[in-house]
């Protein structure tokens, strides 16, 4: 038992570090990458980072080390309010006067002097909501009732971001939520066809959208597409050619300079592995499954179903956003628009990855 403990806290201290080290190669990463065009715009080399330090990394460990000193068992009672509060903002994120339109897209909430992505938000209240529900339910051996909560939230979360839209975070959620699905020990059957509904909704989705279509075409035909829908697909490909295998070295990044459209976002990882070559995107690839197998180490070790689910949650979150930002830059999937978690420029997305980490260190303490 003894043993056991230690090797629980060597792993949770594991995960801690994982995470700090993808934090500070982010911060380093984004200062080198935004300097030119934040110096060119607000006439401060540090402008980005500064941001991202005071509006991510800052009340992303504040609100994280709350997420872990907070009595998860008693918290769980609350569980549902947060749920239903974090679907009210995106309610309100529909209304012209609070919601924020940026690049076609109504994604940013302004209260007061206050601006923030609901949906980042959501991410973590959804695993919290499901691993409770699935394991209350899961004890009672209710597996009907997980289905038919399963199908509902999805219906709800999808028509609050398919109305922005956000069908990137509807993919990472769905993701997420069929890892708890699976995990909770549900039948072969029910998965399968919880599958086969979701294939076909997202589908449905990319058939009858001009634009979805257009980035798929962009992924099938990148050399046969418009400039407009392929420019960004083939520069993030040839700052990654050109990185060659050992990088053109830490700074030296050429693309950064205007030719990548986001850069310090969506494209960061073609910016790193431009610097870094093959070596350094392979060790940050690295460093993103190990976190994910020191994740499953931890949920393995839990005997309580809900702390179980909440670190599968987290874990296949933090994870399979990471593998979607790589597969999306190195052209393996169409573009999706997908912060890298940790790395990519955004308070919203590391405040929100930052508080996950906490509830996932919090659920492996017991």
């Amino acid at each position: 038992m003894i043993k056991t403990a230690v090797d629980q806290n060597n792993i949770r201290w594991g995960v801690a570090i994982i995470a700090l080290i993808l934090l500070a190669i982010g911060l380093f990463f984004l200062t080198t990458t935004s300097a030119p065009s934040a110096l060119t715009r607000f006439g401060n080399s540090f402008y980005y980072f500064k941001k991202q330090l005071m509006h991510g990394v800052l009340p992303g460990m504040i609100l994280g080390f709350i997420a872990y000193m907070l009595p998860l068992d008693r918290f769980r009672k609350t569980i549902p309010y947060l749920f239903g509060a974090n679907l009210l903002l995106m309610v309100l994120l529909l209304i012209p006067y609070f919601g924020q339109v940026f690049g076609g897209s109504r994604r940013w909430l302004q209260i007061g002097s206050i601006s923030f992505q609901p949906a980042e938000l959501l991410k973590v209240a959804f695993i919290l909501y499901f691993a409770h529900l699935a394991a209350t339910f899961a004890y009672k051996k209710q597996y009907r009732k997980i289905f038919l909560i399963f199908l509902g939230l999805m219906l709800t979360i999808g028509v609050l971001l398919i109305l922005q839209p956000d069908l990137s975070t509807l993919g990472v959620i769905v993701i997420t939520g069929f890892s708890i699905y699976i995990a909770v020990g549900m039948p072969f059957g029910n998965i399968c066809l919880l599958f086969s509904l979701v294939g076909l909704s997202f589908w449905l989705l990319t058939r009858f959208s001009d634009y979805r279509l257009a980035r798929l075409e962009t992924f099938l035909n990148p050399g046969e597409s418009s400039l407009a829908a392929g420019y960004q697909f083939k520069q993030m490909l040839y700052a990654i050619g050109s990185g060659g295998l050992a990088g053109l070295g830490l700074g030296l990044s050429r693309q950064k300079f205007g030719f990548l459209p986001h850069s310090i976002s969506d494209s960061i990882f073609a910016i790193i592995a431009e610097e870094t070559g093959f070596i350094g995107a392979v060790i940050l690839v690295t460093l993103f499954v190990i976190l994910g197998w020191l994740g499953i180490r931890l949920a393995l070790n839990q005997k309580d179903q809900f702390r179980q689910l909440v670190i599968v949650g987290v874990t296949v979150w933090i994870v399979a956003q990471a593998f979607v930002h790589i597969a999306a830059n190195v052209g393996l999937m169409p573009l999706t628009g997908m912060p890298l978690p940790f790395i990519s420029y955004g308070g919203s997305a590391l405040t929100a990855q930052l508080i996950g980490l906490g509830f996932l260190l919090n659920a492996s303490k017991k």
